[in-house]
């Protein structure tokens, strides 16, 4: 037993071991404390920064849903601004369109007065040049003359009178 190499072994490794416990673990708890403290330390600072995270998801969630409200406000009142105005310029267009159309009937009736009025005027030259050839045909020159004048003078007479009518 003495001189057997394992027995040496096993007492070099009980050795060691009484040393190892002995000496080595207080540090070693000391160091697994340690490690377990920072561990601890660290699950901690994870868990409170998850939840500022959670807290700010929330708060920026909210926000985006006030967004999204605030953007579906503005599009409500765009669209709302579109259809009053379409209306105001439909109104408008109808107004001008009414009004285009009035100064169009008002030159066709100032057109038709003024043609008219050219139409008698000619009638009115064509019969007395035709009455005063009728007139010179059966009646003499100095006759026919005087005539031709009362006609002519009482023409602004009838003139009025005709206007008066129309």
């Amino acid at each position: 037993m003495w001189h057997d190499p394992m027995f040496w072994s096993a007492v070099a490794f009980l050795c060691f071991l009484a040393l190892f416990w002995r000496y080595v673990r207080k540090p070693m708890y000391a160091w697994l404390d340690h490690q377990i403290a920072a561990i601890r330390e660290q699950f901690g600072h994870a868990q409170k920064l998850r939840a500022e995270a959670e807290a700010t998801l929330a708060e920026y969630k909210a926000k985006h849903a006030a967004a999204m409200q605030d953007a579906e406000e503005i599009v409500r009142r765009a669209h709302e601004e579109a259809a009053r105005l379409k209306t105001q310029a439909e109104a408008e267009l109808k107004d001008v369109l009414a009004r285009r159309e009035q100064e169009a009937m008002e030159r066709i009736r100032l057109a038709e007065t003024e043609a008219a009025a050219a139409v008698r005027v000619a009638a009115v030259d064509a019969a007395m040049t035709i009455a005063r050839e009728k007139l010179a045909a059966q009646i003499g020159g100095t006759e026919a003359a005087t005539l031709a004048d009362q006609a002519i003078a009482e023409m602004p007479k009838l003139g009025t009178v005709k206007a008066g009518a129309v």
